[in-house]
């Protein structure tokens, strides 16, 4: 991910935010008698089947964890005992490391790591698989390697990322044995520099014999091989899941930051094919991403608090975006039935309309590890159908860096905050009108953002970006955009997340 100067904009969001609550609170003062009402009849709960399995048994779960950034170096003084050392060894070494997790601000330490991957495998100890959408290496790991480990060979830093993956990748099957793991590329997942993967890049090829050791099958890895050494996109069938498609693209060649606008157009005919071809065969298609398409909401946001300015500035290339855009609408529903990204660090999702202007579907963004933009790391866990290889449900776990000691928890659960699953595109569009209409969905939505953490970005004042943008996969679509229904009353104030006057009219899913 991009830092976004997210510590910033958190005086300015505190202060908007604590103004529009003021606000808020002396017009539902004003409005009591009559609010419950309106908030009832505003917050409707969707159907259990669109978070319940089809039949018995069909429920399947798997985890998904995003944006580990992992760091080597969080204790410079033992970088040149790790770098001259097998990988085998890594993990005595890092266990002698300083003790602590990451505070905000830092990338994901070793303690972090282990404490992260503890907790979901007491929580899930044998998902079906494990998805990961990016971002394995640390923030400046190509300058910190050479300061640190003062070898400034790029075979050096080559074989220190390749053992970097190795560990990383080793620590999860060691979790998690037998379980498949499928991952992308992130932005910083490269030899070259942030967004600076190549084709053919070094990267693929020292990393391409750990990840293919996690494939389930031989199958798998065949697919995976004939790929992935080449632009880092590959489709497997995941034979445990259903006999789902998954479709992983390195959109990281699609990035308006990436210096060869030409190597998105590989990309974008890999995904087209493999659409096209399931469509052939009758098949459901999952995707994965690192990127999300469309508007960057946290820019957005701050745009919004700080200058009252409406901006849209995508993550990937305008023309390659639209084209991207465009390959999800005509998919969706019928084959694409479940999509996923990174890349934000926080906890959001994205939805869009086939061209007749009919919900199509959704992508869920989710939260990362590292805390180094403010928010508390955070990990998923969910619910699928194996009958109809639809998506139904998540619960996301957190730590609160800002209380120690107090562990792991469970942050929410999908269906209990917005009171529907997510087996289907209605379903999508309803959770996305009901954080308008529903104050208390749209106060969930804001305190999981950052998992509670204490960046407090979707406020009253910049909430409407960060809504906009769901609905917006395109700069077309976001000029155009008009809210889809009017903006109720921000919550009464109160703690964030905490239940408020409002917040008991719009109960969740059990």
């Amino acid at each position: 991910m991009d830092r976004l100067g997210a510590r910033d904009r958190e005086g300015v969001g505190r202060l908007s935010r604590l103004a529009g609550r003021a606000f808020w609170a002396i017009l539902a003062c004003l409005a009591l008698s009559v609010w419950p009402a309106l908030a009832d009849e505003s917050c409707l709960q969707g159907p259990t089947a669109s978070y319940t399995a089809s039949q018995p048994g069909a429920k399947g779960t798997f985890a998904l964890f995003s944006d580990v950034h992992f760091s080597p170096f969080a204790d410079p003084a033992l970088v040149r005992e790790l770098a001259g050392s097998p990988v085998e060894w890594w993990r005595a070494i890092l266990a002698r490391s300083k003790p602590g997790l990451s505070p905000y601000g830092q990338d994901t330490n070793n303690a972090l790591f282990q404490a992260f991957l503890d907790d979901m495998a007491a929580r899930a100890p044998r998902p079906d698989f494990i998805l990961f959408p990016g971002d394995l290496l640390c923030h400046d790991f190509w300058t910190l390697y050479p300061k640190l480990s003062k070898d400034t060979t790029q075979a050096g830093l080559e074989a220190f990322i390749q053992k970097t993956v190795a560990y990383f990748f080793g620590e999860v099957a060691r979790r998690f044995p037998g379980v498949p793991l499928y991952a992308a590329l992130g932005n910083n997942d490269s030899v070259e520099g942030d967004y600076r993967i190549a084709h053919h890049s070094p990267y693929l090829t020292l990393t391409a014999q750990a990840m293919a050791a996690l494939l389930p099958n031989e199958a798998a890895r065949a697919d995976f091989g004939a790929t992935y050494p080449q632009y880092g996109c590959y489709a497997v069938t995941l034979a445990e899941a259903g006999g789902v498609r998954l479709v992983v693209i390195n959109d990281i060649f699609l990035s308006d930051r990436h210096p060869d606008p030409g190597l998105g157009e590989p990309v974008l005919a890999f995904l087209e094919r493999e659409l096209a071809g399931a469509k052939t065969r009758g098949e459901k298609v999952w995707l994965m991403a690192h990127i999300p398409l469309g508007d960057n909401s946290m820019a957005s946001g701050a745009a919004l608090t700080r200058k009252d300015e409406d901006r849209y500035k995508g993550f990937l290339r305008e023309e390659q975006n639209d084209a991207y855009a465009k390959l999800l609408a005509a998919y969706a529903p019928t084959v694409l039935k479940a999509a996923f990204a990174g890349h934000v660090h926080r906890d959001d999702f994205r939805i869009w309309k086939t061209a007749a202007g009919e919900p199509a579907g959704g992508m869920g963004l989710a939260p990362s590890i590292s805390p180094i933009t403010g928010n508390n790391p955070g990990y998923q866990l969910h619910t699928y159908d194996r009958a109809t290889l639809e998506h139904l449900d998540v619960a996301t776990y957190s730590l609160d860096l800002a209380k120690p000691g107090t562990g792991w928890r469970e942050e929410y659960v999908w269906s209990a905050a917005y009171g529907r699953g997510l087996r289907g595109p209605a379903d999508w569009q309803a959770a996305y009108i009901d954080l308008g209409q529903c104050p208390a969905r749209r106060e969930a939505f804001a305190a999981h953002f950052d998992l509670g953490g204490p960046q407090e970005e979707v406020t009253e004042t910049s909430f409407p970006a960060f809504w906009r943008a769901i609905a917006s996969p395109t700069r077309a679509v976001w000029e155009t955009w008009r809210a889809p229904t009017a903006l109720a009353p921000w919550p009464l104030p109160g703690p964030v997340g905490q239940p408020t006057p409002a917040a008991t009219a719009c109960p969740g899913g059990s």
